[in-house]
């Protein structure tokens, strides 16, 4: 007895070609989305118990240093050369702070934004984690986009893999529906 198109789907019939791909690369994207959530896991794990478990306290401005250097990139081979020259200027701030009776000293590179703001013997605010106070931050731009880039990335494959899974259910349902039904 010939069912219907919708039944006849629902058996043993292959999906397309197209939906097969779609439904390859659909697990891909997911992989791809589990990869960055482990990325995330790995490379921010130190800015996220920052961000939790931190404590908030005032640091001093000892010192603030620029260090500019040229960087030279060559593309191409032979006559075709082309020379790209160009200057790069890092910042850096030195600091101290009191933390669990103790005095600690720390440079770190900063964002030129973050530089231009301070001035010498200015008090800033750091976060330090409790206990290990060597573990601070003082830039809360770095902080916070080591956070976020990742996970954006994450949620990112982790939806177009989604799209891609529901593209693929629809476009498989839809080769099945379109079969010419054999009669028996």
């Amino acid at each position: 007895m010939p069912g219907t198109a919708a039944q006849h789907g629902k058996d043993n019939t292959p999906p397309d070609r197209g939906a097969k791909v779609l439904r390859y690369f659909s697990t891909f994207l997911f992989v791809v989305a589990l990869l960055s959530c482990l990325a995330l896991a790995f490379t921010s794990f130190d800015a996220v118990r920052m961000a939790i478990f931190g404590a908030d306290g005032q640091a001093t401005v000892v010192d603030m240093r620029t260090d500019t250097y040229r960087t030279v990139r060559t593309y191409g081979s032979g006559s075709g050369t082309v020379l790209d020259a160009r200057l790069r200027t890092d910042y850096y701030v030195t600091y101290k702070f009191n933390a669990d009776g103790q005095e600690y000293q720390r440079e770190r590179r900063v964002s030129e934004a973050f530089y231009r703001d301070l001035s010498a013997d200015e008090t800033i605010a750091v976060r330090y984690l409790p206990g290990t106070p060597e573990e601070n931050h003082i830039d809360k731009k770095c902080i916070s986009w080591s956070i976020i880039v990742p996970a954006l990335i994450a949620v990112f494959f982790f939806g177009t893999g989604y799209l891609f899974h529901r593209v693929a259910k629809i476009a498989a349902k839809n080769s099945a529906a379109a079969q010419p039904i054999s009669a028996d």
